[in-house]
């Protein structure tokens, strides 16, 4: 019985043992297309891209599997060039600016909305300029419903999420009335009532 009892211990432990072996062959594989792309200036010519991206191969002893080498092709596709900077945004979100804007479809309360966001590593839009804003009106304009956004009431005047205060008029303003959104104007509501919302981060950058 204590032959067996070691005999599994053993084999358990070698078990663990090549787990690890696998996840850290995976992550060098990982880093090693990751530095290719940084190292890669997005204004060449997808020839280029190619050579570049044998040669540097070459550096890393490493059996890069397919799937890597195709993620690191569609990259270079769907890569908007600014100077030697890439910036892409996730699939379903809109690009204005070096921002990216999520028009969600499904509805909730405020804090839903903005924990939503989190979720995403974004936050409840906070409109910066005239520009922004009216890049946010057109989408809200053609689609149905109200939009929740970074906007809260505190005591009597209206502050975005990132702590700028608000400047201009909100209808329906009351006391019960403490998160703003989006529609055909901007209008304050419970913040409770369901609601789609609109989410906002940076870019990324490749």
């Amino acid at each position: 019985m204590r032959r067996i009892k070691k005999s599994k211990a053993s084999t358990k432990y070698l078990h663990m043992v090549l787990v690890i072996v696998a996840i850290v062959l995976k992550v060098m594989e990982v880093s090693a297309i990751l530095i290719i792309v940084q190292k890669l200036p997005c204004n060449t010519t997808t020839e280029d891209y190619v050579q570049n991206f044998q040669e540097e191969t070459n550096d890393f002893d490493l059996n890069i599997p397919q799937k890597y080498i195709d993620a690191y092709y569609a990259i270079i596709d769907l890569c908007a060039a600014t100077g030697n900077v890439c910036e892409l945004c996730p699939l379903d979100w809109d690009a204005f600016n070096g921002k990216c804007y999520l028009f969600s479809e499904d509805r909730n309360n405020w804090p839903t909305g903005s924990k939503n966001c989190q979720l995403r590593k974004a936050e409840l839009i906070s409109i910066e300029d005239s520009n922004e804003r009216d890049f946010i009106l057109r989408h809200v304009s053609s689609k149905n419903g109200h939009f929740w956004i970074g906007l809260t009431r505190n005591g009597s005047d209206w502050y975005w999420k990132k702590g700028g205060k608000f400047q201009g008029n909100i209808s329906g303003s009351s006391e019960e009335h403490q998160c703003a959104s989006y529609g055909k104007d901007l209008s304050a509501e419970n913040c409770f009532n369901p609601n789609k919302w609109i989410c906002k981060k940076n870019m990324s950058r490749y």
